[in-house]
């Protein structure tokens, strides 16, 4: 009798890496009969989004170790090592056939401790530049699936890596863009410029927008759809009232963003993996404004990858980013050229096929590590 496939998946913090997770899963579910076990930990996304999909999630008190010295890290010790103890406990009660991390640093004790007890482990690593817990954990690692050719060069002791680009659902709105546009309350006939900076927001990107929009920097044929992320929004929507601002549409977070991408002629955001690769899968010309803080720098090593293609404009985030991204913005607005160039360059490098490689090979791999069959989706 063939057997369920149990698959435990830990990946957390953003939703660069939570998405990926719940995309592999899905896709998993549909090839298989599976059970599928999270973990996570209580202030990350998958808090929220992991049950909401009807998953169980198992939460461990782990933390990230700051670079720089704090009393925080004092406990780390503590943490790692509770965290350790929950992994051995809930793996060893499920009893997994394959552990796959997405990143953060959540999944370096459950992906461990599933090495210790024998379980095939399997990575998905979105950036450019491989996190840490990645790169400690590569030669363990059964597969590492990447989205960036260039990660290659930092994960030289891998046992096997596959470039498959990054899990990302290609859903096109089915209204129209009469329709979109009234969704959005934006205007038919104007330049739409879409500006985001995740789910949080990002702060020196909302003062430069509201910088170049008091000083009216902005060409008057643009409108802007804002995304200012929710602990920002009741002061700027505020603003736009008292100043009476035109042609901008305000929102703390657009949960529809297909719809979003398919009205925006351009877009100013940050570079995490999985907007770049959602950037790729709707055409979309793109200023990029790196997060400096990231880890490694890889928000600009991400961003990089696709100016050296000419598939997007980096502009960094320093003293100089509102001339600069002032510059940017009008020049795009003003050559229509210039963005469908950009449009038709980043359209090139998507990957259509990245959750069907991903299963397919997961295939090849339970068949290796396992003499029974499993049972699949009819």
């Amino acid at each position: 009798m063939d057997e369920v496939l149990r698959v435990v998946i830990a990946g957390g913090g953003t939703g660069g890496h939570v998405f990926p997770a719940m995309h592999i899963a899905e896709a998993i579910a549909k090839k298989w009969q599976s059970e599928l076990l999270f973990f996570g930990t209580e202030r990350g996304l998958e808090n929220k989004l992991i049950p909401q999909r009807g998953y169980r999630l198992i939460t461990i008190p782990v933390s990230g170790i700051h670079r720089r010295f704090t009393l925080k890290n004092i406990s780390f010790p503590f943490k790692l090592i509770h965290s350790l103890s929950i992994c051995k406990r809930e793996l060893k009660r499920f009893k997994p056939h394959l552990v796959i991390g997405t990143g953060g640093y959540v999944m370096g004790p459950v992906l461990r401790t599933a090495v210790r007890l024998g379980i095939p482990i399997v990575i998905q690593e979105q950036n450019s530049f491989p996190g840490l817990t990645t790169r400690v954990l590569a030669r363990r690692a059964e597969i590492i699936f990447l989205g960036y050719e260039e990660a290659r060069n930092y994960l030289t002791e891998a046992k096997r890596l596959i470039v498959t680009g990054n899990p990302v659902i290609h859903s096109k709105p089915t209204e129209s863009k009469k329709q979109l546009y009234k969704f959005f309350n934006l205007r038919e006939g104007l330049n739409t410029l879409f500006v985001f900076g995740g789910s949080q927001g990002a702060l020196n990107i909302n003062k430069v927008m509201e910088k170049m929009i008091v000083n009216r920097d902005l060409p008057k044929d643009c409108q802007v759809l804002w995304q200012t992320g929710k602990q920002h929004f009741d002061y700027y929507d505020a603003l736009i009232k008292d100043q009476k601002w035109d042609h901008i549409s305000l929102f703390p977070f657009i949960n529809e963003m297909a719809k979003a991408y398919s009205i925006a002629d351009m877009v100013v955001c940050r570079s995490g993996a999985i907007t770049l690769a959602e950037l790729m899968v709707y055409g979309v010309a793109a200023i990029l404004v790196p997060l400096p803080s990231a880890a490694g720098d890889h928000q600009f090593k991400n961003a990089q990858a696709l100016a050296q293609k000419q598939a997007a404009i980096v502009v960094r985030d320093d003293a100089r980013l509102y001339e600069n991204l002032r510059i940017q913005i009008n020049e795009l607005v003003q050559k229509s050229e210039k963005r469908d160039q950009l449009s038709q360059a980043i359209s090139r490098l998507v990957r259509l096929d990245t959750l069907q490689v991903i299963v397919d090979q997961l295939e090849q791999l339970l068949s290796q590590k396992y003499s029974q069959r499993f049972a699949r989706m009819n």
